[in-house]
């Protein structure tokens, strides 16, 4: 039997509140961390959004429902895992209060999901456009004549405001800098004119660091070349480039498989067989001049003696993943014989002592813009060590989703548009009385006819992070992306209904108003100046007078000092859709059915029954 619970608005409310209680404790760079104490006795400390609700053992149906919106939404962006549960239940709450006042009765479901699908219509048909004429152009004021100045450059600033939140502020200290070294290094330090080093990194991240427990977070470091976690079989020291052999089987694969119903005499003559073969086969390496010989299993005693008398080193029990990265950035010839062999070149190969355990560490050639390093992250202890792998693969999944979104916004304006005509286009909605004959507002992009390195088809852009910042790309972290949306949701009335833009931003200011929950007068200031810049630039001041009055401090760190951080808009804008996705998804269940065994089950066994009756 099946059992059958109603679903009320009040239930997700309160699904989602159990949820924002955990997660608002650890929003933002001051926030605390949450202890996990799992069955097996271990102990996990961590501030990580994500982490901390793939964690959380949910029995409820809609709150399972919340978790795979998050991971969809992470999956993306690896960015605003505790926002999208403080937007979401600030949301819910909002629609309640809004079918109160409009019905003055405590829960209408069609009230509810009516709401909920103005606000996915929204989402779809007017949210791009708000964000992309009302917020886009005045982020990239923020950053001009006048405005807010990066001393490091963008790359640290975008690492930072991602790795602040995430991390205690000591390892976040060292993984800053040290994330930006890895990527500066794979891009062979161009200063980054393509973005085919962070799809690189992106794509291979797993692939492209080793952990060492035990060691000071200090200890880590970036290395030339690719990291294996196996120590040598059989080692000779070289130097210069070298011949490599790739393998993924047994040099001694029978030439056939060995059946049941084979004979003795047949099975002694195919191992004398097998044994010549084999002896061809390693005859033949000799003459390759192979050097190495890097296998993912492990090789039988016969092939490590020969490897021993000829002077060959053999790296057995390889991640094959690593030796299929190595093949395909080297463009590894592949062999006429069995089993599959792939030669490749490598410029070096040594020994890597990390802590207590020993490494293989090979170089490769550079491919194109992309020259492979290894990231090696230590730290004293198992739990601070996951926590800096997940952090430095968010920050290129991140960095990932910032480049693309870059392009495509390019792209659709057929390469012609430039952010000068943009800003124009805004602030004459705005204001007539603006001119436009002011040189420091004519922040073009870079023009993609002039050069060679600005081939779309390649992902290239002249000078990445300097487009970035100026098309508008990034805001400072700590509430500026949203009370901008909120001003624009306030004032665009030629923009969707009335209703959900209000809900909308009503709940937008919910995410800073937690980040700065120990300083509400700060955030209220700063929002404040920031509305009245903006009604400055409105005016058709010049961006120079916007420094009038004290500075904003929006991502300043704590109190407003500090060094500059900052968030990538497309995030953000990322956040807003999948949370109104989300709660469309929550409003339009029912019911929810309760089985006592699992479904497929039930299913398996009637059409079992069937099939019995039918004979």
């Amino acid at each position: 039997m099946c059992e059958a619970e109603a679903v009320s608005l009040q239930a997700c409310i309160s699904v989602v509140g159990a949820l924002e209680c955990v997660v608002r404790r650890c929003v933002g760079p001051d926030g605390g961390s949450v202890l996990f104490t799992k069955d097996t006795g271990e102990i996990v400390i961590t501030r990580h959004g994500q982490r901390i609700l793939t964690m959380l053992h949910l029995d409820h149906p809609m709150a399972r429902m919340v978790l795979e919106c998050v991971c969809a939404h992470d999956r993306i962006t690896a960015d605003g895992s505790k926002s999208f549960i403080l937007l979401l239940a600030a949301l819910l709450r909002g629609i309640r209060d809004s079918a109160n006042r409009r019905h003055n009765a405590s829960w209408s479901p069609a009230t509810n999901r009516k709401l909920a699908n103005q606000l996915l219509a929204f989402c779809w048909k007017e949210l791009d456009d708000i964000i992309a004429h009302d917020v886009v152009p005045y982020a990239s004021f923020l950053f001009g004549f006048g405005g807010y100045r990066l001393e490091g450059g963008v790359l640290p600033a975008l690492v930072e405001g991602y790795v602040a939140g995430r991390v205690a502020t000591g390892q976040a200290e060292i993984l800053t800098p040290l994330l930006c070294e890895f990527y500066k290094k794979v891009s062979h330090e161009q200063d980054s004119t393509t973005v085919e080093p962070i799809t690189f990194l992106h794509s291979n991240f797993p692939l492209l660091y080793a952990k060492v427990s035990g060691l000071p977070a200090g200890c880590s470091q970036v290395v030339k070349g690719l990291v294996l976690a196996c120590d040598w079989s059989v080692w000779r020291e070289a130097e210069g480039p070298v011949k490599a052999l790739v393998i993924c089987e047994s040099l001694d694969k029978p030439l056939v498989a060995i059946g049941d119903s084979m004979s003795i005499c047949f099975q002694q003559d195919w191992l004398l067989r097998s044994e010549s073969a084999m002896k061809q086969r390693l005859a033949r390496l000799l003459c390759l001049q192979v050097s190495v010989v890097l296998s993912s299993v492990k090789q039988p005693e016969c092939v490590l003696e020969w490897a021993r008398l000829n002077g060959v080193c053999v790296l057995e029990c390889c991640d094959s993943e690593q030796l299929d990265l190595l093949c395909e950035f080297n463009a590894a010839e592949m062999l006429s014989m069995q089993p599959m062999l792939r030669v490749t070149t490598l410029t070096f190969y040594s020994r890597l002592q990390l802590g207590g355990c020993r490494y293989a560490h090979l170089g490769v050639s550079p491919n194109g813009s992309v020259h492979i390093h290894t990231l090696v992250l230590c730290a004293p202890a198992p739990g601070p060590l996951e926590q800096s792998v997940c952090v430095s693969q968010g920050v290129f999944t991140m960095l990932q989703h910032l480049c693309l979104s870059v392009l495509r916004m390019r792209e659709q304006s057929n390469d012609t548009v430039s952010l000068s005509d943009s800003h124009q286009y805004q602030i004459e909605r705005d204001s007539d009385s603006l001119t436009h004959d002011q040189p420091h507002m004519s922040t073009t992009l870079p023009d993609q006819t002039q050069s060679s390195s600005l081939d779309q088809s390649q992902g290239s852009i002249k000078d990445l992070w300097a487009g970035i910042l100026k098309a508008g790309g990034v805001l400072p972290v700590g509430g500026a992306f949203e009370v901008l949306l909120h001003h624009s949701l306030l004032h665009c009335g030629n923009h969707g209904d009335l209703e959900s833009r209000s809900l909308l931003a009503k709940a937008i200011l919910s995410v800073p108003r937690s980040l700065h929950s120990h300083r509400p007068r700060y955030f209220l200031q700063q929002q404040a100046q920031l509305m009245s810049k903006l009604q400055l630039l409105k005016q058709g001041h010049m961006l120079s007078e916007l420094r009038s009055g004290s500075d904003l401090r929006f991502g300043l760190g704590p109190a407003g000092t500090g060094s500059l951080s900052v968030e990538p808009i497309c995030s953000k804008h990322q956040l807003v859709m999948s949370v109104l996705q989300c709660v469309n998804r929550l409003l339009c269940v029912g019911t929810i059915l309760h089985t006592r065994t699992p479904l497929y089950r039930t299913l398996t066994a009637s059409t079992e029954d069937s099939e019995e009756e039918d004979v």
